[in-house]
């Protein structure tokens, strides 16, 4: 239509004007990597100084210190905005919406609500009930900024904050209400909390659709993300009492694949790769390990994963069409919107039968306690030996030493 002069006046003129200054699209190229790395940085930089001077400024200096960190954040995605950067306009809001539990803790602090023999100590995990009330409060303040946050501006990567805070939620709840867990109720909550995530996440793929442009978009994907990425540390947790069950691992990998090629997410296809390659890997340290046939194992397993992934890059896009197709572009699981609710509700009702098994073990875990303190006592148990140190100097024996 036009000739190559005139074209090479249009882009002399497009680049004058900066016309051509556009945010790359959403997707994993180099932009998306160096936003990621970009928001990582600044978190880092934030919780190191924090983790620096957290004595020294208390609750009163760290509150000044992160509220200058969000509002600076805040600042930076409007400007972002307004210059047509919008994924990294609301990666900026989603470090801001990041800070929202220390500024509930400084807050907390200040009021006395939040524990005071805590301040300056180590983490645990079986903190007190009051600190466990006070972490959900936390959680429900995180959901509440990045739901006002959406409502004004609809930035899918605000959803990972409330993906985070929801799974917290489970995890802290019975803590708040006085339970005290066992090393069994917490694999069994832990894998609750995974489900439960991942079927918000498959609800929200269901009745959000996924929006075309810039910053918009996949809602369900950082539910699904953070959903998968819990539920895989679950099974890792629940692998080494797990028995045979551990050969289902493989046909939940499978079954994931299929489900990514379906629903057309890889999120579940990483998924699926990732907890066969888990399974491949216990296999041939379990059968092959003890034999000459280790290396030609290993080998193998090498060159099938290398195999799979060329098969999947060519084959992938073409089998998410047909199998997408098949679906007529409704999002979600495959099968009823309840099924992931089910699985869910059935991992809770398992936690809540094993409370008593779990009661049976802490009164077990406290008799040997006592039992262990009242053999140091009697002398019938000798105390594990110290590591040795150097002796102290007496201040009558260092003067001695000095005197000529």
């Amino acid at each position: 239509m036009i000739t190559p002069e005139q074209h090479a006046s249009l882009l002399a003129i497009a680049a004058e004007e900066g016309v051509g200054a556009r945010e790359m699209p959403r997707g994993f190229n180099w932009v998306t990597v160096a936003y990621a790395l970009g928001a990582l940085l600044v978190v880092f930089a934030g919780g190191w100084f924090l983790a620096q001077r957290w004595l020294s400024l208390g609750p009163a200096g760290v509150l000044v210190v992160v509220l200058f960190y969000a509002v600076l954040a805040g600042v930076a995605s409007l400007w972002l905005e307004r210059r047509d950067f919008r994924e990294a306009a609301g990666i900026a809001a989603m470090v801001a919406v990041s800070l929202t539990p220390v500024v509930v803790w400084a807050l907390e602090s200040l009021t006395g609500l939040w524990p005071a023999e805590t301040w300056g100590q180590p983490y645990y995990p079986n903190y007190p009930a009051a600190e466990a009330s006070r972490w959900l409060v936390t959680e429900l303040a995180t959901i509440l900024a990045a739901l006002i946050v959406l409502r004004k501006r609809p930035w899918w990567v605000v959803v990972f904050p409330i993906a985070v805070s929801l799974f917290g939620l489970v995890l802290h709840l019975p803590r708040a209400i006085g339970i005290d867990l066992t090393p069994v109720l917490e694999r069994w909550l832990m894998l609750t909390g995974a489900l439960v995530v991942c079927a918000i996440a498959d609800t929200t793929d269901r009745r959000v659709p996924r929006q075309a442009g810039p910053g918009r978009g996949d809602m369900a994907f950082p539910l699904w993300v953070v959903g998968l990425a819990t539920l895989g540390f679950s099974l890792l947790a629940f692998w080494p009492t797990a028995g045979p069950w551990r050969h289902g691992v493989p046909a939940l990998g499978v079954g994931a694949v299929v489900v990514s090629l379906m629903i057309g997410r890889k999120s579940h296809l990483v998924f699926g790769v990732v907890l066969i390659f888990m399974y491949l890997m216990w296999l041939a340290g379990e059968v092959f390990r003890s034999t000459a046939y280790f290396p030609v194992a290993l080998a193998a397993l090498g060159g099938a994963m290398l195999f799979a992934t060329v098969w999947m890059q060519r084959r992938f896009p073409a089998l998410a069409s047909r199998l997408g197709a098949r679906r007529s572009g409704r999002g979600g699981l495959p099968g009823s919107p309840l099924m992931p609710w089910i699985f869910a509700t059935a991992a809770l009702g398992i936690t809540l039968l094993r409370a008593g098994e779990a009661k049976e073990e802490r009164l077990n875990r406290e008799f040997q306690q006592r039992l262990y303190i009242l053999r140091l006592h009697s002398g019938s148990l000798r105390a594990p030996p110290m590591r040795p140190g150097p002796d102290p100097v007496r201040p009558d024996t260092a003067a001695a030493k000095r005197r000529p």
